[in-house]
């Protein structure tokens, strides 16, 4: 039986944080652990340049517990996350309180660009999966028909490889390709700069990619000693960075990442079973979903109230029925492109260096960079990684009458 620990917790109070950090350690007999470690990779969510009261982000006051504790037992501490996009690390560091965490506590901040790489080469879970590329004659937006078998390098951050220990801190959000963030996503964050782009390029329907976010914890997975999330303050609607910021008022530990996903997930309103990452990562660890419990400030089965996860299930039912084929004509009414607000969009062409097959350009004459729609394999890079979230998902009138 695998369980997680659930525990409530509405601010970021920092000795509160610490306290229910060292319950959480001592209900899953984790501080024994602690004595038998020489050092800790730390890995937050750190997707993008934003401030934590927003809920994107570990929040740093978490950590800082974290940090505390782990001084106590005299462990050396590092933190690595690879940031989306092509937004310098320096700025993701300052803006998230990383940079201010690191000096206070004196821990290192490490940096793939620097420390380098490791290479993988494996199939994915699902073999022989086809490569969607816009250039392909045989590549259709509508759906995969065929397309060149690909043995796929994974690329991951060296220290990640090469460190001691893994605890993963993730956040607690909606996630509109994904449906849920949690510390199985986490793990997509080992994967340095704009390698990301190449996965998404490759399986950019979200049953596809769900598939090489499972293969990529697997790689990790033997690293990481525990999970911990920061579910104090989240997101929902159109996460994982253009939703709502929620707060949820919980945090949760476990040792396991399916675990303790399958939890976080059913708390917030989700089936668990039916989200690809948990259903998939199950499968490849032997995991059986009946067998994890939930123990702690809440019942078994308890949700929380009033979260809007209905805009994340539309958003991916519509990209997943772009994996299916359909007519010409009626592709034509049935549709979903990225969008911009002119109001909002200041032109920083984030959206442009992070789209994996260039479909994004800017131009002097429009006030919005301008999208090739035969080029879009809708990954939503450009919407996830907007700072001002002006980017958003346009869909034809028939696309939201049919999800209705």
């Amino acid at each position: 039986m695998l369980k997680v620990i659930v525990r409530r917790c509405k601010n970021y109070d920092r000795e509160k944080i610490k306290r229910i950090i060292y319950e959480i350690f001592s209900s899953q007999k984790f501080l024994n652990r602690l004595n038998n470690l020489d050092s800790v990779l730390l890995k937050p969510n750190l997707l993008g340049p934003y401030s934590p009261e927003k809920g994107v982000t570990t929040h740093p006051e978490f950590i800082a517990a974290l940090i505390e504790i782990l001084k106590d037992y005299n462990i050396k501490i590092s933190l690595l996350d690879n940031p989306g996009g092509t937004v310098k690390y320096e700025k993701v560091l300052h803006d998230t309180g990383m940079e201010d965490l690191s000096k206070k506590y004196d821990i290192e901040i490490l940096n793939s660009a620097i420390s380098g790489i490791r290479k993988f080469r494996r199939f994915t879970s699902v073999r022989q999966l086809p490569v969607r590329r816009p250039d392909n004659p045989r590549f259709n937006r509508g759906g995969m028909e065929g397309g060149a078998d690909e043995n796929i390098e994974y690329i991951i951050s060296k220290p990640v490889v090469e460190c001691e220990a893994i605890i993963n801190l993730p956040k607690m959000k909606t996630h509109t390709l994904t449906l849920f963030t949690g510390a199985i996503k986490n793990c997509y964050g080992v994967v340095p700069g704009l390698a990301k782009s190449n996965y998404h390029r490759i399986a950019p329907n979200p049953t596809e990619f769900a598939k090489i976010v499972v293969d990529i914890y697997k790689i990790v997975k033997d690293k990481i000693v525990f999970n911990l999330m920061d579910g104090i303050v989240g997101m929902d609607g159109d996460g994982p960075s253009s939703g709502d910021t929620k707060n949820f008022g919980v945090i949760l530990g476990g040792t396991d990442a399916v675990a303790l996903d399958f939890c976080a997930s059913r708390m917030m309103g989700y089936n668990p079973k039916k989200i690809p990452t948990i259903k998939f990562a199950a499968d490849q660890t032997q995991i059986s979903l009946d067998d994890i419990r939930l123990i702690g400030d809440f019942s078994e089965n308890f949700v929380l109230k009033n979260i809007n996860i209905r805009k994340s299930k539309i958003t991916n039912l519509i990209l997943n029925s772009f994996s299916t084929p359909l007519k010409n004509v009626f592709q034509k009414l049935f549709w979903a492109y990225p969008a911009y607000n002119p109001e909002k969009c200041t032109k920083c062409g984030i959206c442009v260096k992070s789209c994996p097959t260039s479909a994004l350009k800017i131009s002097k004459e429009s006030p919005i960079p301008q999208l090739n729609r035969d080029k879009c394999i809708l990954c939503l890079c450009c919407i996830e990684m907007c700072p001002e979230n002006a980017a958003y998902l346009e869909k034809s009138f028939i696309a939201k009458y049919l999800i209705k």
